[in-house]
């Protein structure tokens, strides 16, 4: 319950920063992702609120005792993080092509979750929606390439 609740602050957090940089961007572009924003954070703060009164149940059950934290999906969660702290900061470095299908292609490979084929699929969807939603549909200027 507590990793439910580190994972809905970050939601929040993350949410927040959406909000932060939207604000930046002309009134129409700014409205898709605000308000993005501001479900993800109500849905952060319904699982929060969900996970406390969860605990408080089960406060005097010593049976149910949570279990002690799998370290290795800890490591993850952490890595899954870094990653995505270090997309949001190369991507007007490397350009939007190059950070998406490499930050993509991570932990893809690392985890394989899916096979080389549904890994290469999903990576070229996923960049080419993106670039359609927000190159081509909302007109937003977005560093693509490296800027050496």
């Amino acid at each position: 319950m507590i990793g439910q609740i580190c994972v809905a602050l970050a939601a929040i957090a993350l949410a927040g920063f959406f909000w932060t940089e939207a604000s930046t961007y002309p009134e129409t572009a700014a409205q898709l992702p605000q308000l993005l924003a501001v479900v993800v954070a109500l849905l952060a703060i319904a699982a929060i609120v969900q996970a406390s009164v969860a605990r408080l149940r089960l406060r005097g059950d010593v049976a149910a005792a949570e279990p002690s934290p799998e370290w290795r999906d800890l490591a993850v969660a952490a890595g899954f993080l870094g990653l995505i702290v270090l997309y949001g900061w190369s991507i007007t470095r490397i350009g939007y092509l190059v950070a998406t299908p490499l930050f993509l292609l991570i932990p893809l490979i690392v985890l394989r979750p899916v096979g080389l084929v549904a890994t290469l699929a999903t990576i070229v969807s996923v960049t080419a929606v993106i670039f359609g939603v927000f190159v081509w549909f909302l007109n937003l200027s977005i560093p693509l390439y490296p800027a050496f």
